[in-house]
């Protein structure tokens, strides 16, 4: 069985298109945690161990028991890692779509142009004064909550150590750089925290993606797709993934 995770802001309807190719072979759950799409405002502060929680509720409220492959998109990927770290028995394999990195925000500022550092600054202004169709339904004080945990995460809030997948598949997607003879600090920086989500497993491939996008799931599905289909089967027959295709890095 597949669980999806949606990115901050994120919501269960733009993973739809892939859901609908996935549950051609297996089943899909894809829900929208508190407070996105219509879920009910968030009433704790959002912390990873907190999200795993409730996605735990909703998998035994819907009965969901078997083992499970797990997708997390951007901070949906942390929250996946925390669940995986509570529930390692039940976890098969796991996709990271362009998954954010528990020390980014201590790292990755020093590679922002004066530009991006203004854009980031605006992050949270924009939550409080734009519609609530822009936050994925969200309540403000929510998404400000959520946000304000995603700053605080450190290097101690990372569930999962280098191996803590065992040899379970795990495929690490990121987006590529905006150009590829010049693919800048920023994303080099960004690449490097993706290497080390690919260390999780014995069993993994990390994946460029050609869309220098964050939202691969809607940039470029087929690959989002391709690489879920593969940790399902690897999962299934126990065999390891296979070689890396061209556009790939091998950890």
């Amino acid at each position: 069985m597949v669980v999806v995770e949606p990115s901050l802001g994120g919501y269960a309807a733009a993973w739809r298109n892939i859901a609908m190719t996935i549950a051609q072979d297996t089943t899909v759950v894809t829900y929208n945690r508190a407070p996105y799409g219509a879920s009910s405002p968030a009433r704790d502060g959002r912390r990873p161990r907190e999200i795993a929680d409730d996605l735990h509720g909703v998998l035994k409220a819907v009965g969901v028991t078997g083992p499970l492959v797990l997708v997390g998109h951007s901070i949906g990927g942390i929250y996946l890692r925390t669940y995986a770290a509570l529930h390692i028995e039940r976890i098969a394999g796991m996709v990271l779509v362009d998954s954010s990195h528990e020390t980014q925000r201590k790292l990755i500022p020093k590679y922002l142009s004066p530009r991006d550092r203004v854009l980031a600054a605006l992050t949270m202004p924009q939550m409080i004064v734009r519609s609530r169709e822009w936050r994925g339904g969200g309540d403000r004080r929510s998404c400000v909550t959520e946000f304000r945990m995603f700053k605080r995460l450190s290097a101690a809030d990372q569930a999962l150590a280098s191996g803590g997948l065992g040899e379970r598949p795990l495929i690490v997607l990121t987006r590529g750089p905006v150009s590829e003879t010049r693919p800048g600090r920023l994303w080099l920086g960004w690449y490097e925290l993706q290497q080390d989500l690919a260390r999780l497993s014995a069993n993994s491939r990390h994946v460029v993606s050609e869309s220098p996008e964050h939202y691969l799931n809607e940039c470029d599905p087929a690959l989002v797709t391709s690489a879920i289909c593969e940790v399902v089967h690897s999962a299934r027959t126990g065999a390891p993934l296979g070689a890396p295709a061209a556009t790939s890095e091998g950890d």
